[in-house]
């Protein structure tokens, strides 16, 4: 497919149940753009029939143009293609909290685990987002790490409408349908969906919460953070307590309760890190790779030295040297630009960038160019942020490499969560250049 309506088609994000999403531009300008299709899968058609589909599609895309809220996705436009499905557009996101986490389709399977303080910074833009929803009487009926994208500026956005339940209005199918998702969804919902209130998306945050700070879905009988965790007091024992009571009635009974509790919560001093890889006995350095590669996901793990939720199987015990604008790091045989680029930067613009310090002999060096991810995760933390590398560099959260994921997609570091990931070339991440020490 070239063209969606009057938007050309660069390639397909991703297909559901309902519809197909695709990454577009807009014509003229060249803004990039996201389009959800109404496309569905035969059983549903066969289900809910056409019409009942296309009048849920069209008011999931009058739903999310009504937006006007920040850490929720918009409806920017609506139309129908040359065979007559409808569509409608968003704002091009590359960030989902899903592959964030490493979650799979396999759900039991453990994610990663992401840090207290980021975990607290999205959970209050989370549950901001609900309390607005639930004002205005919409209840989403499906969070999960999925239908939460991530912007540029590490702001959440909850997507995906097509299950909501607005005003008494909602998506609706056969007694024996699942509303929601298998682990997110609350026992009320799983009976009847239909009779659900904000209490159910409460339920399905708490998980989400939860499962970011443990790596595991939360278990029938403990929640104690505070037995596994020397981060956590017993006030977050007593906040998932409440958070995941089977009865409605037992948990917080609105969002703006839950988000109080949630912001007042506090972590203790992280210990110290451990586990660490200095360079071996007789061997000044530790070599990186510094070569570019174009690797699929299923050889990262040879190729990167990284497990199967992509974080370094052994990370890198840093000597590092603050040298003016760079910093020397003597176990890798590496400098580093300390400050890197003050702005995020498409694939191609982080290339330009360096060839442009290259240019100006940035430091009097002509000699710097972006990183391999085995190089980008020598600076990553053992532990929770506040230990180690970060305490040189100017902070960047997402940090382009030099390597390949095929013609489209590239190689990147999330500094903030330690694993390395991919990306479409034209999302925006930051850079920081590297070069080999000289001899």
């Amino acid at each position: 497919m070239k063209q969606i309506g009057r938007y050309e088609i660069i390639r397909r994000l991703g297909k559901g149940g309902m519809g197909s999403v695709y990454k577009a531009l807009v014509p003229v300008i060249d803004k990039v753009v996201a389009i959800k299709l109404l496309d569905p899968g035969e059983l549903l058609v066969m289900l809910l029939g056409e019409d009942r589909l296309r009048e849920i599609f069209t008011f999931e895309a009058r739903t999310m143009a009504a937006f006007n809220q920040p850490f929720l996705v918009t409806a920017l436009d609506f139309d129908q293609d040359e065979q007559g499905r409808p569509f409608f557009v968003m704002e091009y996101i590359c960030n989902n909290l899903g592959d964030m986490m490493g979650e799979s389709f396999r759900i039991e399977q453990d994610s990663r685990i992401i840090g207290a303080v980021k975990v607290l910074h999205y959970g209050r833009q989370l549950l901001a987002a609900l309390d607005f929803l639930h004002h205005n009487n919409i209840i989403h009926r499906d969070i999960k790490p999925q239908n939460i994208l991530v912007t540029d500026q590490d702001t959440l956005k909850i997507c995906d409408f097509g299950m909501a339940l607005v005003e008494g209005i909602s998506f609706s199918g056969p007694d024996t349908m699942q509303i929601g998702s298998p682990c997110y969804t609350p026992p009320e919902q799983r009976k009847n969906p239909q009779l659900v209130d904000g209490r159910a998306d409460l339920y399905s945050a708490a998980v989400l919460l939860y499962r970011m700070l443990t790596g595991k879905l939360p278990g029938m009988q403990s929640f104690s953070l505070s037995l596994v965790n020397p981060l956590y007091d017993h006030s977050w024992d007593a906040f998932f307590t409440k958070a995941l009571q089977w009865n409605p009635a037992a948990r917080f009974q609105s969002a703006g309760e839950m988000l109080a509790d949630f912001a007042a919560l506090s972590l203790r001093q992280p210990g110290a890190a451990i586990g660490c890889r200095y360079p071996a006995t007789g061997q000044p350095q530790l070599p990186l790779r510094c070569e570019p590669v174009n690797v699929c996901s299923s050889r990262a793990s040879t190729v990167f030295g990284v497990n199967g939720l992509f974080r370094p199987v052994m990370p890198v015990c840093n000597r590092l040297e603050a040298q003016g604008e760079m910093v020397s790091d003597l176990a890798t045989g590496l400098l580093w630009q300390r400050q890197g680029t003050r702005y995020p930067v498409t694939f191609a613009g982080a290339h330009q960038y360096v060839e442009q310090l290259n240019r100006q002999r940035f430091n009097g060096c002509r000699q710097w160019r972006l990183p391999t991810i085995n190089e980008l995760q020598s600076l990553l933390p053992d532990g929770e942020p506040g230990l180690g590398a970060e305490a040189f560099f100017q902070p960047l959260p997402w940090v382009w490499s030099c390597d390949r994921h095929g013609q489209h997609e590239s190689w990147y570091v999330n500094m903030d969560m330690g694993f390395a990931g991919v990306q479409d070339v034209n999302c925006l991440n930051h850079v920081r250049a590297v070069a080999s020490a000289m001899p």
